[in-house]
């Protein structure tokens, strides 16, 4: 992996109150990857280490990195692997970090809400090793009917975003019925799961939007 730094943002084609918004950003930084997904909060976000070791800073861990897991070091990373799904509602997406002038200066792609139907927008993204589409030619990694696919090959390892926005391929979409609110997990294959047969486990974190 190459020690120098580069930033990749995910972002709203459409102005939200006169600003685009981020639907996910990825800095890879001296050999460590940070990264967030579908996050509303500056400051939180994910880190996968050199060594493996993975973090989560958030409020709620007085904005200092927690360990959450180990996996590859990342700078002999092989195969592929889940960074997780992230679920944000075109109604919250006010609520999202704004696309900055100073963000020009990164790699920047533009996603048009409006060609996804469905209120709930998934982000699902993987790592994969350079130059190894095959480990995801397989019924049990394909990604579902209309997804969006962004493959970025300028980093190491690789970054695949799949974007979801119709309501027949959503991992997490939120309910209301009417006595109770919450979301729904789906599973649908090896790859593309919220809810993964066998007790498979996904946390999530939920903020209160005034």
């Amino acid at each position: 992996m190459s020690s120098s730094a580069q930033k990749i943002i995910v972002a709203t084609k459409q102005k939200i109150n006169s600003f685009q918004r981020k639907l996910a950003w990825f800095e890879f930084r001296n050999n460590n990857l940070y990264f967030e997904i579908a996050g509303i909060l500056e400051g939180s976000h994910n880190s996968y280490h050199k060594d493996g070791n993975i973090f989560r800073t958030r409020p709620a861990t007085n904005n200092k990195p927690k360990p959450i897991k180990a996996h590859l070091p990342l700078e002999q990373f092989k195969g592929w692997y889940p960074l997780g799904p992230g679920m944000i509602l075109k109604s919250s997406l006010n609520s999202s970090p704004k696309l900055k002038n100073r963000d020009s200066k990164h790699l920047v792609y533009e996603i048009d809400i409006n060609q996804f139907p469905s209120e709930a927008l998934n982000l699902v993204v993987d790592i994969l090793e350079p130059n190894r589409d095959d480990l995801l030619a397989c019924d049990t990694m394909s990604p579902p009917h209309n997804a969006h696919i962004i493959k970025i090959t300028t980093s190491k390892p690789w970054l695949i975003i799949t974007i979801l926005g119709h309501d027949h391929n959503l991992l997490i979409s939120p309910y209301d019925n009417g006595q109770s609110q919450g979301v729904t997990c789906r599973h649908i294959n090896d790859r593309y799961s919220a809810n993964r047969p066998g007790g498979g486990c996904v946390s999530y974190e939920a903020y209160k939007i005034d």
